[in-house]
């Protein structure tokens, strides 16, 4: 009985090319051998087109749900990483829930490449505010890299716990709504803080590259200590930039709010500084504007020829209007509230020429001062200065 020999297809077709093209092949031969060769070329290309289709086959990744820091996780003061169980996934999302004690909070997503290197891939989100409970920020972040984790860097080291959790999957669009718009414009910087006690914030990227924005800062519990600051800086890649300073009062549960300038603003840092002892504790928000909104104008109606603090901080000048004229003039400094006393001779930004012959139309300026915003008239009118 003949043996059948197992040759594979591609050696045959090797065969069938070399036997065709010898000139004394058989003439009767030929006619089999061109149809076997075309049936077996037509086998390898579709065993080629198989196998490329199934090597391209969607992968499907189910979306995961992980506890990456149980309840009670201590917080230390420094920054702590969690590292996710990485299926592949490209969305990320992490919620945090601290406990009472805590004071400041801040967490952030970040992927690690194959060398090691840190990559932040989502905005900051800080401590949620217990009076806000069903708005509680929740982190976004997008990205595939070999390592995902999340930082975490609380306060009070000795008190302060939170749990950490995480969800992740695929060809999802992360949407800036809900819980997830709260944490990208609301950076609660303290709650219930201990005065007596500087803070500065760890640096982060704000959401929409400017500082534009309001502070809402409140002492609780007791009266601030005297000379209390708070501040806005920001810097590029380089660590070069400015910022801006608030003085705070030191009354007892009173709203403080302070209009930020807008400014160009790669990397931000947020910051109080005691004026010194104390028993009080402080409320400290940052709300930072979505592009295309804008601030109310507040006004400073001026009648009298004292120096007078239009603005203690920094601030924006809009327009400046005479109502009753009078013959004098009316200048603008850029100085703190303590120098904006006497008649001041530094600083001065514009100084406008009154006459008789007023009212005429609005001085609009729309220009930042960095220090204060100082105004005094040397006759007599009626003034109202437009600023934020």
């Amino acid at each position: 009985m003949a043996r059948k020999l197992n040759i594979p297809k591609a050696a045959q077709i090797r065969g069938l090319r070399k036997a065709l093209a010898n000139k004394k092949t058989p003439r009767q031969f030929i006619s089999s051998m061109k149809k076997r060769l075309a049936k077996l070329t037509v086998c390898i290309l579709f065993a080629l087109v198989a196998s490329s289709a199934h090597a391209q086959d969607p992968v499907s990744i189910v979306p995961t749900q992980q506890t990456l820091a149980p309840a009670g996780t201590a917080c230390t003061g420094t920054a702590q990483t969690f590292v996710v169980q990485n299926r592949n996934q490209t969305q990320h999302y992490a919620y945090v829930v601290p406990n009472a004690s805590v004071t400041n909070l801040q967490m952030q997503i970040q992927g690690v490449d194959f060398a090691g290197n840190v990559f932040v891939i989502s905005d900051m989100s800080t401590i949620p505010t217990p009076a806000v409970a069903g708005n509680r920020p929740a982190l976004s972040g997008t990205g595939y890299f070999p390592t995902v984790q999340v930082s975490v860097t609380c306060l009070p080291a000795s008190t302060g716990t939170f749990l950490l959790s995480y969800s992740g999957s695929q060809a999802t669009f992360n949407a800036t709504t809900g819980s997830y718009q709260f944490s990208q414009i609301d950076k609660t910087i303290a709650s219930v803080a201990p005065a007596n006690t500087n803070y500065t914030t760890s640096s982060f990227v704000p959401p929409f590259g400017n500082s534009y924005g309001t502070l809402y800062f409140e002492f609780v519990t007791a009266a601030g200590p005297a000379g209390s600051t708070i501040g806005v800086t920001c810097q590029d890649a380089n660590g070069l930039g400015s910022g801006f300073s608030f003085n705070l009062a030191t009354t007892i549960n009173v709203l403080q709010t302070f209009a930020v300038p807008p400014t160009p603003c790669a990397t931000l840092f947020i910051a109080y500084g005691s004026g010194g002892a104390s028993t009080a504790n402080y409320d400290f928000d940052y709300v930072l504007l979505t592009p295309g909104t804008s601030q109310t104008n507040s006004y400073t109606h001026i009648t009298g020829t004292t120096a007078t603090v239009v603005k203690a901080g920094p601030g924006v000048v809009h327009t400046v209007v005479v109502g009753t004229p009078a013959a004098g003039t009316i200048s603008l400094f850029d100085l703190a509230s303590g120098s904006c006393t006497g008649t001041p001779a530094t600083n001065v930004v514009s100084v406008i020429t009154a006459t008789t012959t007023f009212p005429a139309a609005p001085e609009i300026y729309d220009v930042l001062f960095n220090n204060g915003i100082c105004v005094k008239a040397s006759a007599a009118m009626d003034i109202t200065v437009s600023s934020q």
